[in-house]
């Protein structure tokens, strides 16, 4: 019996809109559907979720934070891609992987041995290096695998046209290998399924 296709989720936008990290992570889960995964993109600004507040349980929020938990629990593989604000990751994103703290008891805990693909976009050239930085340290203490390959995405508006088509060939490059890599690294990384309700 062959085994099914490895799922990968992408996390990104940010209330900005039209959001150019959303272009890239749209454009990154694309090349990865082309690489045989399943994809589901949860967009920030569509799911609009709450500050994270560790005093509440996960049904005491909105049907949109469980969707969260349960997707990123799901998940084979994560692509994950923010807007650089203020040399850092933007609050919506940190926000958003705060909710990782719901599968800290699980048989397979927060990111274990997940592989998680990083892209930044940020309006000068060097927020988007220290952005991919950053997540890197938060992918390591949720005990996901950043993979090696990363896509910073400098001067961010010039690499896509009016209707959020990609312009720069070396950002298109990369964005599809990096698609490609996390298929790649979860069919490898995949482990026995897991039953485990969230």
């Amino acid at each position: 019996m062959s085994q099914q296709p490895v799922h990968i989720v992408g996390i990104g936008g940010t209330l900005k809109n039209p959001s150019n990290s959303l272009r890239a992570l749209r454009f990154a889960l694309d090349a990865a559907t082309s690489y045989g995964a399943t994809i589901d993109l949860l967009d920030l600004r569509q799911l609009d979720l709450p500050m994270y507040d560790p005093d509440r349980e996960l049904n005491d929020y909105p049907p949109q934070v469980v969707r969260f938990v349960r997707a990123l629990h799901r998940a084979d593989g994560l692509l994950i891609s923010t807007a650089a604000y203020h040399g850092t990751l933007a609050g919506v994103t940190k926000n958003a992987l705060d909710y990782l703290e719901f599968l800290s008891d699980h048989p397979r805990p927060y990111l274990l041995n997940k592989p998680v693909g990083l892209i930044a976009t940020a309006g000068g050239d060097l927020a988007d290096v220290n952005s991919i930085n950053a997540l890197v340290h938060v992918v390591h203490s949720l005990r996901g695998l950043a993979l090696p390959l990363s896509v910073p995405i400098h001067n961010a508006s010039k690499a896509f046209d009016a209707d959020g088509q990609i312009v720069n060939d070396k950002v298109r490059t990369r964005l599809s290998q990096l698609g490609k890599l996390v298929v790649e690294t979860a069919e490898q990384m995949r482990p026995e399924p897991d039953n485990a309700e969230v």
